[in-house]
């Protein structure tokens, strides 16, 4: 996984998870052309709510995020990887992606959260055990541009 200056077609964002036996550390968001057509219908749905104290957040099936566990030696070094951003672009091989370790969770219920601000962040559950597992927050309007 190397980094880039420049967009590219993934994100590495922080994540984690509520299980006490499982582990996450990292989740890698796919940005197609159609997810940025979508993120930005669905932010042109919530911006008019800006402001309003009552609401929370949207939430839509989405599930263009896979989550992940470091491996053996802290690898890949996600700390060193962001430096204290909250998201970076990447550049990855198909063959890396699937060399990850994956929560031994087996995942469901993938759900893309939207707040007003253009802010929103990844969940998903655990099948069997309804452990949650997310993504730290985003900002949209960054990724979309």
């Amino acid at each position: 996984m190397k980094l880039s200056d420049k967009a590219t077609a993934h994100i590495l964002v922080k994540a984690n998870t509520n299980s006490e036996w499982d582990n996450c550390e990292f989740a890698i968001i796919h940005l197609s052309e159609e997810w940025k057509q979508e993120q930005a219908k669905r932010l042109a749905l919530v911006k008019p709510l800006e402001g309003n104290h009552y609401f929370c957040s949207m939430n839509y099936y989405d599930t263009a995020v896979d989550f992940y566990c470091t491996g053996e030696n802290e690898n890949p070094n996600i700390q060193e990887l962001l430096n204290g951003k909250e998201w970076v672009f990447v550049e990855l091989d198909e063959q890396e992606q699937e060399a990850f370790t994956v929560p031994e969770n087996r995942l469901d219920c993938y759900r893309l959260i939207l707040r007003a601000n253009g802010t929103g962040y990844y969940t998903a559950y655990g099948k069997h055990t309804s452990e949650e597992f997310w993504t730290d927050e985003f900002l949209l309007t960054q990724l979309i541009a």
